[in-house]
């Protein structure tokens, strides 16, 4: 073979072994070439170069398809059909282990009935699974995709919380509803407390019973303008403004608040930091801690705890009291805006703490008995130490 020959082998074993490991940064210096061997030189350049433009696409698609993934709110997994785990999106790794798995089987640490009910899956046909999870019951639904990848077939698992989903839901549709009712009844408001003002300051001879009457209208207006103004707070709610917040600190100031000695505070780890609005969350447990308080009598005891638990990436605030309990006619409607049980209440407070609550992504449940009712928060364990 010629010396031009052997030049050219050479340069294009070094080529296709670019190619083979995906290493573009290969060039040759055709400019210090000529004939044939620079153009043979330049035309290698060119489709290196190809390759390359080629890869930083491929990767840029890669990398938008992952960042939609990742917006979705299911937990999805991707597996082979032997379970062997080659992606998860954020919400799976946050909401589920709170690490990435590289074995369905992992999934026993969540719940060892949630593997099971991956394994079974067909494509499909989801299934509807109810486990208890941190002393809770959770629905679950469990779907799966097949597709072909490289002549083997991989699968797409989705797992979604379908009572998070609902109380969302229902959480959007209620403030939609308030954001019209209250503007609807201000827009009202508004011109009867102007006419009844302008009515009783004009120079109009009113009788004594006129003028009481126009006097109680506008009483009635503005404090009915004021009643409806504190509804306008849970369509106007603002998302959290998350940081670390060291436990610690958030019962600290909790406990200043309420240095009653029937209320006692039980902090598993003060040091655990947690992702929070802390003033919101603030606002949710002082809501929650006055309720307790005001639910009970003679001997009272209060007890706010907290518990880590780290296998299911969960971590609970719960509010104990030893009242009588919440009526079984009362229970359905609990968190619903508006209702309240107490003389002179808002009811807002327990609908406006499940909505800070969904937008941290946790859940806020109750279990009541004639013996104490216990509100249980559980958030995700997004935590460091």
């Amino acid at each position: 073979m010629s010396w031009f020959g052997n030049r050219s082998a050479e340069r294009m074993r070094r080529m296709l072994e670019a190619v083979r490991n995906r290493d573009f940064s290969l060039r040759f210096p055709a400019e210090k070439m000529k004939g044939a061997e620079r153009k043979l030189a330049e035309e290698m350049n060119d489709v290196i170069s190809e390759f390359r433009t080629e890869l930083m696409r491929q990767e840029s698609q890669y990398g938008q398809y992952e960042a939609i993934l990742n917006l979705v709110d299911a937990a999805l997994i991707v597996a082979d059909t032997t379970g062997n785990v080659t992606w998860m999106n954020d919400k799976a790794i946050k909401n589920l282990c709170g690490f990435r798995i590289s074995h369905i089987s992992m999934l026993d640490a969540v719940h060892p009935d949630l593997s099971a009910g991956i394994k079974k899956l067909l494509p499909g046909q989801p299934k509807m699974l109810t486990l208890n999870l941190n002393g809770c019951e959770q629905r679950l639904k469990l779907s799966m995709a097949a597709y072909d990848s490289e002549g083997s077939e991989s699968c797409i698992y989705s797992i979604e919380n379908v009572d998070l989903l609902v109380q969302q839901s229902e959480i959007e549709a209620q403030r939609k509803l308030i954001r019209v009712l209250t503007h609807e009844i201000m827009n009202s408001l508004s011109p009867i407390i102007s006419l009844s003002n302008m009515l009783t300051e004009s120079d109009l001879q009113l009788d004594e019973e006129s003028t009481d009457a126009l006097n109680a209208i506008n009483r009635r207006s503005k404090g009915l303008l004021k009643f409806v103004e504190n509804y306008r707070k849970l369509s106007r709610l603002s998302q959290p403004h998350t940081e670390w917040t060291r436990i610690g600190d958030l019962f600290e100031g909790l406990s200043t608040l309420f240095p009653e000695p029937f209320i006692e505070f039980r902090i598993e780890d003060p040091n655990i930091q947690l992702q929070l609005d802390r003033h919101q969350m603030e606002q949710v447990l002082i809501n929650l801690i006055k309720n307790a308080v005001e639910s009970i009598e003679g001997n009272p005891t209060v007890v706010i705890s907290t518990r880590a638990d780290h296998p299911g990436h969960r971590y609970e605030i719960s509010v104990a009291d030893n009242g009588s309990g919440i009526s079984p006619d009362a229970a359905d409607s609990v968190f619903l805006p508006f209702f309240t049980t107490k003389s002179g209440g808002s009811g807002i407070g327990l609908s406006l703490s499940r909505q800070i609550i969904s937008m941290h992504g946790g859940t806020i449940t109750f279990d009541s008995s004639p013996s104490g009712t216990t509100f249980a928060i559980n958030l995700p364990f997004i935590y460091r130490l």
